[in-house]
């Protein structure tokens, strides 16, 4: 499977890419710039810095990683968080290797198709989304190993070596420390040793994904080897949804539905009742023991309901500075937060499952084999019914020509007068079943919000950096080196 996946991404060449494709990879690489000039006005991001000190393309990718992945304000796709180790590392790598801006486009979409594969292969298990490390690890050395001009057998060795002792976080230290914000970056300096030792003849055993007792057999509860095919005809890319504010996607819709009641003056709310998926519940669930008023952890912040709601009720908005200082500090927020209760809502739940990301087209791959596994994490005979022949439709979009994401959510807001205001969402904005445009215009309103003065030319660069001879892309690359 390896050797299959890397000799089609050596082989891959621009003009086999689609046009919107390449568009959603522009918008990757916008949202995470995004993402890093955020983590910059933040004070965490000089503490990241000074913690991946270094010069040279091999430091400045696992810092860019750690600096776009402490925020949470970045992008997904079916399956994985692709872009930390997908959009700027090969930019940065490929500018200081001497590549053309037509190299590293190709090198970023073979690493986002490559790693959202391996990650769907194992997505019904213990490590999805931004648990899964592997994630990282495959896009870079993809990314990486083609810009050092790699062929298929390298680069399938290397693969092999970095997923036979796969990283496994933890939660305690995921939510509650800084620990998670090398959830990226580790895998990336994985992935250069791997790269380095294949240079220096060093051979990994290309079979772990398939062997008994591999990759596979250890890390999914329901293996999808299915997921490892169509190449060139599946465009994962094609999955993209862009985040429109920091935290976690699951809790995305609740936070734009909030906005939309916004003024409100927090004493005057007496209750929040949120309905929500099982994904945005166990996302409350997970962070709760972790949240402490303005004492809490940055990374459970970003999972966590109460705060991020009850600030999008106040201002209309959340953003970088509600996340630390005054704003962060306020008590009218925090007694708020403490006023948001989260429900279950079937119905959201069922959609939530069966669209394409995060898991619906791993589940109608699957179809009965997903049962059990539904079940095992709550889900009743009913709803699992439910779920598998909502996924049964997705699974049937075999080219992703109508991807989905719908985390939804209902806000149910009392007020002590008596007065009671509801909104609700079926999906975030920027999700995948939005137009490539819409995506695309999301990623560049989302960085010139965070980017100031450097607005201007990213943007340009971005809409034509794949035509770019070495010496401009090396100007374009080096807006992104934060040292």
């Amino acid at each position: 499977m390896l050797r299959e996946a890397c000799d089609w991404a050596a082989s891959l060449r621009l003009a086999a890419i689609p046009a919107d494709v390449r568009d959603l990879t522009r918008a990757q690489m916008l949202s995470q710039a995004a993402a890093l000039e955020t983590t910059l006005r933040h004070p965490v991001g000089a503490r990241l810095v000074a913690q991946s000190p270094g010069e040279g393309w091999e430091h400045e990718v696992p810092r860019v990683a750690l600096l776009t992945m402490a925020l949470d304000f970045d992008e997904t796709a079916f399956a994985g968080h692709l872009g930390h180790a997908a959009a700027l590392p090969p930019l940065l790598a490929g500018a200081a290797l001497g590549a053309s801006g037509e190299r590293v486009m190709t090198a970023q979409v073979a690493a986002a198709e490559v790693a959202a594969r391996v990650t769907a292969a194992a997505t019904l298990g213990a490590s999805r989304g931004q648990t899964a490390a592997h994630t990282h690890a495959v896009a870079a050395v993809v990314g990486l190993g083609l810009l050092q001009g790699m062929e298929g057998e390298a680069l399938a060795n290397a693969l092999a070596l970095v997923l036979a002792q796969p990283r496994r976080v933890l939660l305690p230290a995921f939510m509650g420390s800084d620990a998670k914000f090398w959830v990226a970056a580790a895998p990336i300096l994985d992935a250069g040793r791997a790269l380095a030792a294949v240079a220096a003849g060093a051979r990994g055993p290309a079979y772990i994904l398939e062997a008994k007792g591999g990759w596979l057999e250890q890390l999914a509860s329901v293996p999808l080897p299915e997921a490892m095919a169509a190449y060139g005809e599946r465009w994962h890319t094609r999955t993209l949804s862009i985040k429109s504010v920091p935290g976690c996607a699951y809790l995305t819709a609740a936070v734009e539905a909030a906005a939309t009641l916004a003024p409100l003056d927090l004493d005057e709310v007496e209750e929040v009742e949120v309905a929500a998926s099982i994904f945005t519940i166990g996302m409350e669930v997970e962070s709760a023991p972790y949240i402490d008023g303005p004492a809490s952890p940055l990374p459970a912040l970003g999972f966590s309901t109460g705060y991020n709601v009850a600030t999008a009720l106040e201002s209309g908005a959340l953003g970088v500075d509600d996340l630390h200082g005054a704003a962060l500090a306020s008590p009218a927020r925090w007694a708020a937060a403490g006023r948001v209760r989260v429900v279950h809502d079937e119905d959201l739940t069922v959609a939530a499952l069966a669209a394409t990301a995060p898991l619906g087209a791993a589940i109608g791959w699957a179809g009965e084999r997903a049962r059990g596994w539904l079940q095992s994490r709550g889900g009743s005979p009913a709803l699992t019914d439910r779920v598998l022949a909502a996924a049964a439709v997705t699974g049937a979009d075999g080219g992703f020509e109508r991807p989905s994401k719908s985390v939804g959510a209902r806000l149910r807001v009392t007020m002590r007068d008596g007065r009671v205001l509801t909104a609700g969402l079926d999906a975030a904005s920027g999700c995948c079943q939005e137009s490539v445009a819409a995506r695309l215009d999301l990623a560049r309103r989302k960085h010139a919000a965070a980017a100031g003065e450097s607005t201007k030319a990213v943007a340009a660069g971005a809409d034509r950096y794949e035509e770019m001879d070495p010496g401009e892309l090396r100007s374009f690359a080096a807006y992104f080196r934060k040292s």
